[in-house]
């Protein structure tokens, strides 16, 4: 039983940590605005200003008055002496008294100018009044205490001190916008952790490492291709390999994938596969879509099915919306009798569709039915491939009993999207039922962001990139896959039904 990789527990792909930041980046900004509203209610009921008065005074020998500066080392020693001597307990009482004050309310400091015999004192109190009163006290009551400890000193006040104007305290805007960017930068963090942390997969080698199932084919991200207008609209545009814009490595990772089904053909008898997925939006209507285009475009007559009845969208990418034919889930359901069962060709292929266009939330009442094998058996005995979209594994219960039915099933892996626990747990109970994987296609890659690929050194950054680029090496390709080149089969061989 594979084991997830302590290395891998801390996984970086560059893509998804950017989905991750960009998805989640309103908690970002969340957090920067909490904070910045904790920092006002913060200011609002539990800020309490504090307001401080300051005076500076030159302190110098009473031998040195011709010059402020004269004698200037024994000035700074007496300096260093006075701003211990301010401080003391006794100034303090003796400034308070002067002011008809019991006790001194405030913080008195001190503090010498560098190696000068300048002296800076402050008091710091609850209001700017009593802030100033308490410093025009001290430095009026200063004499007496200088008086004692040193006679030979004479203190000049070079600032007198000022009423203050505002808090010493105060949070100003700048410092509001630090906490808040303080604060984004955390929640940034802790969104890159956990996108690191989190047990999905993320690249190929990730997945060959730790899921406990065959690895089918792997599929690059493809943009849809959609213009400015449609993006404003919100639409969405059907990923398919037939498309003109579809780069040629899109195109090659289902080829591929057809290659191994065809394989699994030819040498076991296996036509009818089920593609599934545990999740939704993972993408397996369009990989069922694209297996089909790439099998029919090699000249077998391929069935898809849209066994999806709780969300059907095989319709709406074949663009079968306003067709009024027979839906598959009125033949299964008994309303209409299963002889009446006839895949609607598309277009001028070899690719026949089965679709329901309207949800059905009773399908687990007659997937088990008669009728449904009946169907299932004709499908087999008509074409050379049958492929079943069914629901996702985790939003229905019917998933397992259209699996059962096929020869093989796909799960299809999104990157970046299921635990890795959920999809070994489900490849277990699955097979438990009595279904049967085939392996699994991983679906979504992006492209490794490395030096040597962004200079062409590697399939993923040159050739997917310039093939995109320059048409005409796709060309080939596209026209296989067109509408009048499915090969084998003339238009006289085909009808518009099965």
């Amino acid at each position: 039983m594979k084991k997830i990789n302590s290395k891998l527990m801390l996984s970086f792909e560059f893509h998804s940590l950017l989905k991750d930041v960009l998805y989640n980046f309103w908690l970002i900004i969340l957090a920067a605005l909490i904070a910045i509203m904790g920092v006002y209610i913060a200011e609002r009921s539990v800020y309490k200003p504090e307001y401080t008065s300051s005076a500076t005074v030159v302190i110098r020998a009473k031998a040195s008055t011709s010059g402020a500066y004269t004698n200037f080392s024994a000035s700074s020693e007496i300096t260093k002496i006075f701003s211990d001597v301010f401080v003391q307990p006794s100034m303090k009482k003796l400034a308070a008294r002067n002011i008809g004050e019991d006790s001194f309310q405030g913080t008195l400091s001190a503090a010498v100018n560098g190696d000068t015999n300048l002296m800076t004192i402050s008091v710091t109190a609850s209001s700017a009044k009593l802030a100033y009163n308490l410093l025009s006290s001290v430095l009026e009551v200063y004499p007496h205490t200088s008086e004692d400890i040193f006679s030979d000193a004479v203190i000049d006040i070079l600032v007198d001190p000022q009423m203050p104007s505002s808090p010493s305290n105060k949070v100003t805007f700048s410092a509001r916008w630090s906490i808040a960017l303080i604060a984004a930068m955390l929640m940034g963090a802790a969104i890159v952790l956990i996108s690191l942390l989190r047990e999905t997969v993320k690249t190929q080698e990730m997945f060959e490492e730790c899921v406990e199932s065959k690895l089918i084919g792997t599929i690059i991200h493809e943009h849809p291709h959609l213009s400015f207008r449609e993006m404003l609209l919100k639409k969405k545009r059907a990923l398919l390999i037939n498309d003109a814009f579809a780069t040629l490595r899109f195109s090659e990772d289902y080829q591929k994938i057809a290659t191994k089904l065809e394989y699994m053909y030819q040498n076991g008898g296996n036509k009818i596969f089920a593609i599934t997925s545990i999740a939704e939006n993972e993408g397996k209507s369009t990989a069922a879509a694209n297996i089909s285009i790439a099998l029919a475009g090699r000249g077998y007559r391929v069935i898809l099915a849209d066994f999806d009845f709780h969300k059907p969208s095989i319709y709406k990418i074949f663009d079968f919306k306003d067709r009024n034919g027979v839906e598959l889930c009125d033949i299964l359901s008994g309303e209409i009798s299963s002889r009446e069962f006839k895949a609607e060709r598309y277009k001028k292929s070899s690719l026949y569709l089965a679709v329901s266009r309207t949800c059905r939330k009773d399908s687990s009442e007659w997937l088990d039915g008669e009728a449904t094998n009946d169907v299932i058996n004709r499908m087999r005995e008509e074409a050379d491939f049958v492929i079943i979209d069914t629901p996702p594994i985790s939003v229905s219960a019917d998933a397992v009993s259209i699996i059962k039915k096929a020869d093989k099933a796909l799960l299809v892996v999104r990157t970046d999207c299921v635990s890795i626990a959920d999809i070994n747990d489900t490849i277990m109970s699955s097979a438990e039922a009595g279904a049967e994987f085939a392996g699994c296609l991983f679906n979504d890659m992006h492209k490794s962001v490395t030096l040597l690929g962004q200079m062409g050194a590697d399939e993923g950054g040159y050739y997917g990139h310039k093939y995109g680029i320059y048409k005409h090496y796709a060309d080939h390709n596209r026209q296989l896959l067109s509408d009048e080149s499915f090969r084998n089969y003339s238009a006289s061989d085909r009808s518009d039904t099965l």
